[in-house]
């Protein structure tokens, strides 16, 4: 995260425009790395300084696009409580992939839907627990502090290595968590979500392709859902452990 983040920097602080511009795709890659670094950090805190993980929220958030307690409330809070829940049920899945009438949405319907919807469930979820949506509001202030800062020192770099790269990593993450538990309607949760065991996307995601021991125990550590994977996978329906990177 921090090779990545010095990537941003330093094109943002040196780069022309026009460099800013080729970097943005690159900055983009290395940012999909880090994505899964700030869900993981929601779930389990790097830090035991409240001051440093607050500042860490910060570096992701502009990273990945993704703000400070964004993912606590809308992920933790929500899609981990309801992912068995979909459409027309209520309360829903905030990540649901079923439709109202409970059709499947395709790939880039379910994208869209929540890349531009995941704000809303955001504020309905914080009014449900107000303590973390009021650090949510307290984290807006340095964060678009900085954004404003950054923005009028050097607006095209700052649209360039920053805001355009943290909006496509957001969006690709919105595309990457439908195969998750699209189209598994059921109510067990070894049979809810896909797993994805090769050894290069997880190290890439960070071993978010143990997704079913992720869910059964959301606050186990990263680097340990492989052990709690070899556990339960006698328990996984054989079609739900892709060995594939794709």
């Amino acid at each position: 995260m921090l090779l990545a983040f010095g990537a941003h920097v330093a094109l943002y602080a040196y780069a022309t425009p026009w460099l800013a511009l080729s970097s943005t795709i690159p900055l983009f890659f290395l940012s999909i790395m880090v994505a899964p670094l700030n869900h993981h950090h929601q779930h389990v805190n790097v830090f035991r300084s409240d001051v440093l993980n607050r500042l860490y929220d910060l570096v992701l958030a502009l990273q990945t696009g993704a703000g400070p307690y964004t993912w606590v409330l809308h992920h933790n809070l929500g899609h981990h409580l309801n992912y068995l829940a979909q459409p027309p049920s209520t309360p829903a899945d905030e990540s649901h992939w079923a439709r109202s009438d409970g059709s499947k949405m395709g790939r880039f319907e379910y994208t869209f839907h929540l890349f531009l919807d995941h704000q809303r469930d955001v504020h309905r979820n914080g009014r449900r627990h107000p303590k973390v949506y009021r650090a949510f509001w307290l984290m807006r202030a340095p964060l678009f502090a900085v954004i404003v800062v950054l923005a009028a020192l050097k607006p095209w770099n700052f649209a360039f290595v920053v805001a355009l790269p943290a909006a496509l990593t957001f969006l690709h993450t919105c595309w990457a968590t439908y195969e998750h538990h699209a189209g598994q309607p059921t109510t067990s949760h070894y049979e809810a979500t896909v797993n994805r065991i090769h050894p290069l996307y997880n190290v890439m995601s960070w071993n978010l392709g143990y997704h079913t021991a992720h869910h059964l125990r959301p606050g186990v550590h990263w680097s340990e859902l492989p052990a709690l994977h070899r556990e339960i996978e006698a328990k996984i329906p054989p079609a739900q452990i892709l060995t594939t990177f794709w």
